[in-house]
């Protein structure tokens, strides 16, 4: 195989600088075609060995970062298994494969640094997690209390208290939703890995969810439908409690931001092809999109809109609690080896799309 043709067909690999890199030809997938000497060295094993091996076996979560290289176009961290190794992979997508460059990372943190700084991350959310209840409490003690004033429990109050009674209660509900999705996206930053994979109806299940936020459907005047594709396949194996909260999590966005309008649920079971071209590999999965005709999203909600860090620092802060629902989402569909994504078109519709494997 000349390695040097097909490295020319790159535009984001340069021939001259990567051919001393450790170079990995993988095909859909992720069977090792192909390696250098360099590649051997930094997995310290045979060119033997890792041509009968997947690419799975010597780097964590290959799948999402060979998908977000590609779809950026530039180099992700990648952590060899069961290492504290890391080292800059940039892939390229062709004909034959992927072609994999890991490069060290010299213009990264550390090794320690970054071990460091995962767990001061693992360290803040088990605080926050700690400390649900110390959260919670006195905003549902709010919200009750409140309540209970505004349906007359506590005596009877002039139109001005009763106005201010309504705002407090109103206010303190949406602080208390705040919370609960703050502390959700803690949760799955700590246990992105951890699933129970079981058999189940995933129709059934989005039907469920649908039953569930019925009434807010129609205090919205939202009307929604559930659709399947001729060749879907509505028995899958996955996490069943996971995907029905990326379900639930992404309705509520939509709802949270329309008055009115259509939402349209679609099922279906996607082509090889269409997985491929998702940079994931090829086997069997389930495609659910939620499309909305009156969610209108600009460039920069996209630029944003799974990064609540990045958020809270543009002019789009207003979008924050979307940010951090999205953003729990993107970690439960990547828990389940799967991703996420949005697309926008002006005056027409903005649809969620999630890609799990069955």
């Amino acid at each position: 195989m000349d390695i040097k043709k097909i490295l020319f067909k790159t535009s984001s690999i340069d021939v001259e600088k990567a051919l001393p890199d450790a170079l990995v030809l993988c095909n859909k997938d992720g069977k090792i075609e192909w390696v250098n000497d360099a590649a051997a060295e930094i997995f310290e094993t045979s060119k033997m060995h890792l041509l009968t091996s997947n690419i799975s076996d010597f780097i964590e979560n290959p799948i999402n970062l060979i998908s977000t290289s590609i779809s950026l176009h530039k180099p992700v961290i990648t952590k060899f298994t069961g290492k504290e190794v890391y080292f800059d992979m940039t892939v390229k997508e062709i004909s034959e494969g992927y072609v994999l460059d890991f490069r060290e990372a010299l213009n990264q943190k550390s090794d320690v640094s970054l071990t460091k700084e995962s767990d001061l991350n693992q360290n803040k959310n088990q605080f926050l997690l700690k400390l649900a209840n110390d959260l919670k409490s006195p905003i549902q003690s709010i919200v009750g209390f409140s309540q209970a004033m505004a349906d007359g429990l506590g005596g009877e109050m002039n139109a001005q208290q009763e106005k201010y009674i309504k705002i407090i209660n109103k206010n303190s509900v949406e602080l208390m939703y705040f919370i609960a999705k703050l502390l959700e996206l803690s949760q799955t930053e700590s246990d992105l890995k951890q699933t129970e994979k079981r058999v189940f109806d995933v129709l059934g299940l989005v039907n469920s969810v649908v039953r569930y936020n019925e009434q807010l459907f129609k205090e919205k005047e939202v009307s929604i439908s559930v659709n399947t594709g001729d060749d879907f396949v509505k028995t899958i194996t996955s996490d069943e409690e996971l995907v029905k909260l990326i379900v639930q999590d992404i309705l509520e966005v939509i709802l949270k931001s329309v008055d009115m309008g259509e939402i349209e649920i679609n099922l279906s079971t996607p082509p090889d092809e269409f997985v491929i071209s998702k940079g994931l590999l090829a086997g069997n999965y389930t495609l659910i999109s939620f499309s909305s005709n009156t969610l209108l999203l600009s460039e920069n909600d996209l630029e944003c809109i799974f990064d609540p860090y990045k958020i809270v620092n543009s002019a789009n802060r207003k979008n924050v609690l979307r940010a951090i629902v999205l953003a729990s989402v993107k970690n439960l569909v990547q828990a389940l080896n799967g991703i996420v994504w949005v697309e926008s078109q002006i005056l027409k519709n903005t649809t969620f799309s999630v890609l799990i494997p069955n």
